[in-house]
């Protein structure tokens, strides 16, 4: 999966565009209170998580060099 979203693109609004871009029976799956954003020295990251902590994917960013950050998700497999 990938988007992409303005540099200053507020981390709702980017949850909110996850949340829309996944299917509706892995969404179903997710947990926002286990969930995280993170920096790291590269840009932001996201780890996308059932309620018992199961990694579902891992997300990361990167500039474009045109004001913007683009998104690329890795879904697990056995979720």
């Amino acid at each position: 999966m990938h988007f992409t979203v303005d540099d200053n693109c507020k981390e709702e609004d980017v949850w909110n565009l996850i949340m829309e871009k996944l299917s509706p029976d892995v969404a179903a799956l997710v947990s926002p209170a286990s969930s995280s954003f993170y920096r790291t020295e590269d840009g932001i990251e996201c780890s996308i998580r059932k309620a018992n902590g199961d990694l579902i994917a891992n997300g990361y960013s990167e500039s474009d060099r045109m004001e913007r950050r683009r998104w690329t998700f890795d879904l697990v497999e056995n979720r």
